[in-house]
């Protein structure tokens, strides 16, 4: 049921995609031919399978596309009902997809760049008054502009109104837009599990995996290479990776910072509270991990992780990790439950990046375990480890220190109330969301599914959706090879063919009637522009992207592919027609 309206707005989109071929100019025969590139891609098919939010954006934005086009069909009929309803119409489809996704601005500014250029034609009408010019940019601006931007407030609105009971999903607002749901009583996250938690305490063995790959925080006696295939240099440090099986290898030991120069474990057990500054000792080698302006192997961007050797008083070690827990604030004490994940981070002091495991597997010398290296993205689950196991120090056998401090943990949290003297306004809730919206996956750092936008034109990385770990069946989103590729190289096509018709008619040479010329080139140009503003400001968000971020621009191809085939084929056989006179009819005379 709930995949429902992602097919929906999947099938929806066949004969919309038509339907904006035929109100652009161009024969049903092209319309035809683009809606069956539409139909026939893969990865189209697979989106509107899914639960995702993507099938639903790609179709309002090309059904406000239409209602557009509908409207500036009706621009002989200025001000009457039908012109009056498709700008109405165009306006709510807007409002829909802002109300979905902020991708949905790229939508908004095609149709925003398409009445810049209505509006120019008007201007140069001299018959029109400017009392009716007015009222045409006033209009414009009041259902394009006015209506989405209501229309997503108004979603807002009945969210809030509807959704009043606080949950776990709360965790990201402020602690006033908290207050003002029902039910505000939050347990600090650590209660219910400190009845059966350990205390996590300085001396304390632990391992560390990582949430994306499944692998353990490692290191081993092999050094990194004293140089790379490349010709940069490495420290020549003990390697640290990350290892996909347990193995003694991957524990490691808390202490407070230290002697560089010592790595043994000192007899203090007091316990670690967030945001200490701590230093980890790799136990099977009795090295401290470490990081320093040094490339990573594989990723130069990030510094690389070693465990440290003391090769000469000169080379500095920068030992010091500051701990981050996700569900603790600072200074509070850190417990660990079996089954209940305790997410931490591990930001480096010295360069305030993130330790991570990056995803790329090391090449011989490193095992073909994963690189670990320092990440200045610091949010993602690639720089978020879980704490897997433990085995705590030591204590005396009559100390009750742990218990007392669970007791009165449990007495402070049970009478906390997270309560404020304010109510929040409503307004202030809509930026407050709108602000952890814009920001919340601004700092994503990398995924090894993750795919730079100049590889999308030409499939590049899939991304696999699902699979079963019995029979290895997967559903993978994967685009037609044929269509993409073609579709890519008409991107090409276009242009140069633009650039010749337009050297000709310099010259005087009009290889095509002017009608067909200028559907040619408004359309063509019209379709470009639509797939470069759906495909180009990816270039400028620095988080992880994937393959599904540029379906919305994938239909723009798919009608642009439709065309240049069409020229081109009616130009071929015109061509064979020319060359059937010449060498048939000629002769006879």
């Amino acid at each position: 049921m709930m995949r429902a309206l992602s097919a929906l707005a999947g099938s929806l989109l066949i004969p919309c995609v038509y339907q904006i071929m035929i109100e652009m100019g161009f024969s049903s025969r092209v319309a035809l031919l683009a809606g069956i590139f539409t139909i026939l891609d893969n990865s189209l098919v697979i989106q509107s399978r899914v639960i995702m939010l993507d099938s639903c954006v790609i179709f309002l934005t090309y059904l406000s596309i239409l209602c557009y086009l509908k409207f500036y069909h009706c621009r002989n009929k200025a001000f009457s009902e039908t012109w009056h309803k498709w700008l109405i119409l165009t306006g709510v489809a807007l409002g829909c997809l802002l109300g979905i996704k902020y991708t949905g601005l790229f939508g908004l500014a095609f149709i925003g760049i398409l009445t810049l250029c209505d509006l120019w034609q008007l201007m140069g009408d001299i018959e029109l008054a400017l009392v009716d010019l007015s009222l045409h940019i006033l209009l414009r601006g009041i259902y394009l502009l006015g209506i989405p931007v209501l229309f997503n407030i108004s979603l807002f609105y009945i969210h809030l109104l509807l959704l009043t009971q606080s949950g776990p999903g709360d965790a990201f607002v402020s602690k006033a837009f908290r207050s003002s749901l029902q039910s505000t009583h939050t347990p600090h996250p650590q209660i219910e599990t400190l009845p059966n938690s350990t205390l996590l305490r300085y001396g304390t063995h632990l391992t560390l995996r990582s949430v994306d790959l499944a692998c353990w925080l490692h290191s081993h006696p092999h050094l990194y290479p004293l140089k790379y295939p490349d010709g940069r240099g490495s420290s020549y440090q003990q390697q640290v990776t990350c290892y996909e099986f347990k193995d003694s290898n991957n524990v490691w030991a808390v202490r407070r910072p230290g002697d560089p120069n010592n790595a043994a474990i000192c007899n203090d057990t007091s316990p670690i509270k967030n945001n200490d500054t701590i230093e980890l000792v790799h136990m099977a080698s009795n090295k401290l991990l470490n990081s320093h302006d040094v490339a990573a192997p594989l990723t130069p961007v990030n510094q690389e992780v070693a465990a440290y050797i003391n090769y000469s008083a000169q080379f500095v070690p920068y030992l010091h990790w500051r701990l981050d827990v996700a569900s603790s604030g600072p200074g509070d004490l850190i417990f660990w439950s079996p089954g209940q994940p305790l997410k931490l981070k591990l930001i480096h002091e010295q360069s305030k990046q993130a330790l991570g495991s990056t995803g790329k597997r090391l090449p011989e010398w490193g095992a073909q375990q994963y690189e670990v290296a320092t990440d200045r993205a610091v949010e993602g689950g690639h720089t978020t480890w879980h704490v897997d196991t433990i085995t705590p120090p030591a204590l005396s056998a009559n100390s009750t220190e742990e218990e007392e401090l669970k007791k009165a943990l449990m007495e402070k949290y049970s009478l906390e109330e997270e309560k404020v003297d304010t109510e929040m306004l409503f307004w202030e809730k809509l930026i407050e969301l709108q602000y952890h919206m814009v920001t919340a996956h601004g700092n994503l750092g990398s995924h090894q599914f993750g795919a730079v936008p100049q590889s999308w034109p030409l499939i590049g990385k899939t991304l696999p959706y699902w699979l079963d770990e019995k029979n290895n069946a997967q559903v993978t989103l994967i685009g037609n090879p044929l269509l993409w590729w073609f579709g890519s190289a008409s991107l090409g096509v276009f242009p140069a063919v633009s650039a010749f018709y337009l050297l000709r008619r310099k010259r005087m040479v009009f290889d095509i009637p002017q009608a067909d010329f200028m559907l040619w080139w408004t359309g063509g140009v019209l379709l470009g522009v639509g797939w470069l503003l759906h495909y180009a400001p990816y270039f400028l968000l620095s988080r992880v992207l994937f393959l599904h971020h540029y379906l919305p621009a994938l239909p723009f191809k798919f009608m642009l592919m439709a065309v240049v085939m069409e020229h081109l084929l009616t130009w071929s056989r015109q061509v064979l027609n020319r060359r059937w006179v010449w060498l048939h009819v000629v002769p006879c005379c």
